[in-house]
């Protein structure tokens, strides 16, 4: 089924309440000012979000790593959290070679004082925060296996605790912390609009996303802040690959689920997440965009 998430947490979690920080200011100021140089990443976008800090849970791989690149490309300093090692890396040489101001944590999103932790370090270095995405996830080891009469509990808590759970959290330290009129977006799924066998607790997830999204919108629009979630359907992402190669598929049956019968890209689901984090969304808030090609 459909993929939401970029980022599969079955790794350990770093032990400590404390992230681990690797940063690199572009300037000798924590702080970001409008004037900090920085070079584009391609494909160039015009620097309109430029001295602007965002914060991408789930951000070193898939859509929050596609998001993290888009956000940086358009002036952005982003703030990445992942529990991934390799990709952590990956992501970090990435940064260092465009020459981007970047932040990237061990996080894992389940533990609320790691993800305290992190926000609190995001606005010591930088001074503010103007946006979030929040796009870590997991889809459990069940996923379209398990019927609700067979689930464990082990599994379903760890989903929940992940997927909702976690998104609370940030969603909490980040409004928090946010400034005037900034901006948040949950990545939730298609299986946070539609109902599939055996995904009782990965839906239970996304549903419980969109419902979150719209109760914060309604809490904080008074501040200007908006608050939307993306809905991806079938994205190709590293996750997704994992899945297949755990059950011993070539490619999923997703694609021909999609009108446009296709799976989706990164960059495609990327592109709606910097347009909700960005200007142009400015009454845009409560609200689902759906990037399923149809599916739903």
């Amino acid at each position: 089924m459909g993929l939401s998430s970029s980022r599969d947490a079955a790794q350990p979690a770093s032990p400590a309440s404390e992230p681990v920080i690797v940063h690199k200011p572009a300037t000798t100021s924590h702080h970001v000012a409008a004037e900090t140089p920085q070079q584009q990443a391609a494909p160039a976008y015009p620097p309109v979000l430029k001295g602007k800090v965002y914060a991408i849970t789930g951000g070193a791989s898939g859509i929050g790593y596609g998001t993290a690149q888009m956000l940086s490309s358009r002036g952005a300093t982003v703030c990445i959290a992942d529990i991934d090692p390799r990709a952590m890396k990956a992501a970090e040489d990435y940064f260092t070679q465009q020459d981007a101001p970047f932040m990237i944590s061990r996080v894992d999103v389940s533990k609320r004082a790691q993800v305290d932790a992190w926000i609190d370090s995001v606005i010591k270095e930088y001074g503010r925060l103007d946006g979030a995405a929040n796009v870590a996830g997991v889809i459990g080891k069940v996923h379209g296996l398990t019927a609700v009469e067979d689930m464990e509990d082990d599994e379903w808590d760890k989903i929940i605790a992940v997927n909702l759970t976690g998104t609370m959290y940030c969603m909490r330290a980040e409004i928090r912390n946010l400034v005037q009129g900034g901006s948040i977006v949950n990545v939730s799924s298609i299986h946070g609009v539609r109902g599939f066998a055996r995904h009782s607790a990965y839906d239970a997830s996304k549903h419980g996303i969109i419902g979150l999204t719209k109760a914060a919108a309604q809490e904080v629009g008074d501040r200007g802040i908006r608050v939307n979630a993306v809905g991806p359907g079938s994205i190709y992402t590293p996750l997704m690959q994992k899945e297949w190669d755990e059950k011993g598929l070539k490619e999923g049956p997703e694609a021909t689920s999609s009108a446009i019968r296709r799976y989706g890209t990164v960059e495609e689901t990327a592109s709606v997440l910097a347009f909700l984090l960005g200007p142009e969304s400015s009454f845009i808030s409560g609200s689902t965009y759906m990037v399923d090609g149809a599916w739903s």
